[in-house]
């Protein structure tokens, strides 16, 4: 370690050869000094650093203050005295250069700094931690819609337990910053669901903070939920179903054929929405989501039914334009060819205004309710109805297995059982459809979309219930579907004839059960 009297010219001049360090000791203040890095990849015209090197309980300490020419050689001097003046007094220069900066960034901490840091930094994925897409979306929409704009100046640091309850009090109130209504043209709205889902972004955040040292406590801390939230049990009834299957062929693609397959597997809702056709295989009939993808971050394999491969047969593979050439896009649902299927809202909306006016038209009341969810308990509910176990029934929906057996997964473990399940359900809706005598193709007010991708399976009445022509009124389909579900047989019970068996064993095989 050179010692020489450091001067604006000399440190100017100063290098080091590539990738070695030099440390070039002040005479003038003994301890301080010039850190020269010779050129690396990263940084070609090397770097230059101030240090200080102390001894503190014993411990020899090298504490960097800056670097030139940021830092000037004048500065640095005087932050070296500073730290050697510290040290006089029996402090640690580290540690107090550590508190001094925690105390100035909790200083000038607003909130609105201090979120947009939070969504930009504790939404990305950590090592060993992956957050769904649809929570980070929602954390960020509500941090956004009903706290920046009443915290957004606010220092930090200052924001108290009594703060959150006056916030999301308004929140459950339905109170919302006029600026987020005009943003929003009015579909920004508050409740008890929305104070929840703001209270635990908030706690989300503050526990962020405390990790980053921008605040000391969480106000969050052992505040209740103010909303009452319910554990989902809606489920659609048989004539729902058959209601429902109508509109979504009126809908169309992307959106028609994707609650379809959705209610048909059961699958959640951004699995169905992020499927690729790399991960399709149509003449093997399974659908292998890969664990980045699942809840359950393990590989999922998804038996296809007969239907469900008729829906997606006829899905048209949109196009991507990449380097001047159009090439199909990767994924099964979508709108643009380069991204998944988004928009959820608003194929929900379109659904519930076609059974809405369907209803209107036939003078029967409202339909109850519901949730892009509850088709994922719909099918679970049915499969059970229909004799599926259990067991049977969660390795179909992916809930991850309970025990120490969780760590040996077999994918392909009960497969036949999987698909024979998801054939009865599909089987049984395809009975359900059959009862119902469809539009013929290209009937008034039927879209061109819907006639292109209408499922062709609800063209024929049920063998020996002859349906007198016309539609048939909804209270008739009531009492039709009140009964219990239909027996079905042969493929559409078991989801298997003998050369799709063979297939599925040849897939089985080739994938290494």
């Amino acid at each position: 370690m050179p010692r020489m009297k450091l001067t604006d010219q000399a440190v100017q001049r100063l290098k080091a050869p590539p990738r070695t360090r030099i440390d070039y000791f002040d005479v003038l203040i003994p301890g301080f000094g010039l850190r020269v890095a010779g050129p690396t990849p990263v940084t070609p015209d090397g770097r230059k650093s101030w240090v200080v090197l102390y001894r503190y309980g014993g411990v020899q300490t090298r504490l960097t203050i800056g670097t030139y020419p940021k830092l000037t050689l004048e500065k640095a001097r005087d932050d070296a005295r500073a730290k050697f003046a510290l040290l006089s007094k029996g402090l640690d220069p580290a540690a107090a250069e550590a508190a001094a900066e925690i105390e100035r960034n909790r200083k000038r901490m607003v909130f609105g700094d201090g979120a947009e840091r939070f969504l930009a930094e504790g939404m990305e994925p950590r090592k060993g931690r992956r957050l769904a897409p649809r929570y980070v979306e929602e954390t960020r929409r509500n941090i956004r819609n009903h706290v920046l704009p009443r915290w957004r100046d606010r220092d930090l640091e200052s924001i108290a337990r009594r703060d959150v309850d006056v916030l999301v009090r308004a929140v459950m109130e339905g109170k919302v910053e006029a600026e987020v209504v005009l943003a929003s043209k009015g579909r920004v709205k508050g409740g008890p669901i929305a104070a929840n889902r703001v209270l635990a972004a908030l706690g989300a955040m503050f526990t962020w903070a405390i990790r980053k040292e921008l605040v000391r406590s969480n106000p969050c801390t052992l505040a209740d939920k103010p909303g009452e939230e319910r554990r989902g049990d809606r489920t659609l009834s048989p004539e729902e179903v058959i209601e429902l299957w109508g509109a979504l062929d009126g809908l169309g693609y992307p959106f028609g054929p994707f609650l379809q397959v959705a209610l048909l597997t059961g699958q959640r809702r951004a699995n169905v929405a992020r499927a690729r056709w790399s991960d399709i295989d149509l003449e093997g009939r399974v659908w292998l989501q890969p664990p980045k993808t699942t809840k359950s971050k393990r590989q999922h394999a998804v038996p296809l039914s007969d239907l469900v491969v008729e829906l997606l047969t006829r899905v048209p593979r949109k196009s991507v334009t990449v380097g001047g050439k159009a090439r199909p896009s990767a994924f099964v649902f979508t709108t643009n060819g380069q991204t998944a299927v988004s928009g959820f809202s608003y194929a929900k909306a379109a659904t519930d205004h076609s059974i809405s006016a369907s209803r209107s038209d036939r003078g029967a009341d409202a339909m109850e309710r519901w949730t892009i969810h509850d088709l994922r308990r719909t099918c679970a509910t049915n499969l059970g109805r229909l004799g599926t176990p259990g067991e049977i029934v969660s390795k179909v929906l992916d809930h991850a297995p309970q025990g120490i057996t969780s760590t040996t997964y077999n994918l392909w473990e009960n497969f036949d059982e999987k698909r024979a399940a998801l054939g009865r359900w599909s089987g049984y809706v395809r009975e359900l459809l059959a009862r119902v005598p469809s539009k013929p193709t290209g009937a008034a007010g039927e879209t061109h979309q819907a006639r292109e991708y209408r499922v062709d399976a609800v063209s024929r009445p049920s063998p020996g219930e002859p349906i007198a022509g016309g539609e048939p009124q909804f209270e008739t389909m009531v009492e039709a579907f009140s009964q219990p579900p239909p027996e079905v047989s042969g493929a559409a019970a078991t989801g298997l004839n003998r050369r799709q068996a063979g297939a599925d064993r040849g897939v089985r095989k080739g994938r290494g059960r």
